[in-house]
């Protein structure tokens, strides 16, 4: 993983940026903080991060929204959104009406997906940031899936409000995820 720096590589994100953000808008109150360049799965990928425009919670372990991008394709690989707004203790979205976001969804970025995939499991799923100094749990529904002719993973999380939490495609598994974590902050830490 490097960051962007050159001009070269600033236009050639900002094109997939822009193609991106045409069909999937950033939450309101979030800025561009980040661009970085890596590999998931052997692919070249932009990975786009996002940080409170205010400064609030900022930085690994805070409040962000990050996606990652095949830089061939264009292709959204996965995205997350880690706000406070998700808290833990909050009702979450009934199985049925999770199964139904996550068709919408899938249906509108990758038309035929929601149909390919064979769920595995709903249930709730958490995540650790850090708001204030503290951490702080967010809970969402996650709707897992296998995708047999790909031999690869896919999944939802909505959150209470029955916004998209994550969303993650292509992801490989053997005893373990082996695909790159550029959307989670504890593996950015390790990777120092």
């Amino acid at each position: 993983m490097y960051n962007v720096h050159s001009e070269t590589e600033q236009k050639a994100h900002q094109k997939t940026l822009d193609q991106v953000l045409q069909s999937h808008s950033v939450p309101e109150g979030y800025e561009l903080k980040n661009v970085f360049s890596g590999k998931q799965n052997e692919a070249e990928v932009w990975i786009f991060r996002f940080e409170k425009a205010n400064g609030e919670n900022n930085g690994l372990g805070g409040e962000h929204y990050s996606f990652t991008v095949n830089k061939e394709s264009d292709k959204i690989l996965g995205f997350t959104w880690m706000d406070k707004r998700f808290e833990s203790g909050q009702e979450l979205p009934t199985k049925k009406q999770t199964e139904e976001i996550a068709k919408s969804f899938l249906n509108r970025i990758e038309p035929g997906l929601f149909d390919r995939l064979e769920n595995l499991w709903i249930r709730p799923h958490d995540e650790l940031i850090t708001v204030d100094g503290q951490q702080m749990t967010i809970t969402g529904m996650k709707y897992k899936c296998y995708l047999p002719d790909e031999d690869t993973y896919a999944w939802l999380i909505i959150g209470p409000d029955k916004k998209i939490i994550t969303f993650e495609q292509g992801i490989k598994w053997e005893s373990g995820r082996i695909t790159e974590k550029w959307l989670h902050d504890s593996w950015l830490k390790n990777m120092g």
